[in-house]
């Protein structure tokens, strides 16, 4: 698999794991003064949905998600701001 394949999230554990594991580095290097725990983890099935796992999408929806939620003062990323994000991505 290369960095132009989607990441997977199968049914296999391994698959899942990848994933998540993408997503919560994310959410280690995210420096919003509110963000809740596992804030993009347990939005890991529809980040993937919306993104199809492509990580150029994944980037994209969760940078654009950060900087709304910086705009908006909330300071944390949840459905609102990754709903957002994905219109601004036309998905």
């Amino acid at each position: 698999m290369t960095w132009l394949h989607p990441l997977p999230l199968g049914t296999k554990t391994e698959e899942q794991k990848m994933f998540r594991r993408v997503l919560t580095s994310f959410e280690a290097d995210l420096r919003l003064h509110h963000l809740e725990e596992n804030a993009l983890s347990k939005h890991a099935a529809e980040l993937h949905r919306r993104t199809g796992g492509y990580f150029k999408a994944l980037t994209y929806v969760i940078s654009t998600a950060a900087v709304i939620a910086i705009q908006s003062g909330s300071e944390n990323i949840t459905m609102k701001e990754i709903d957002t994000a994905t219109a601004q991505l036309g998905t």
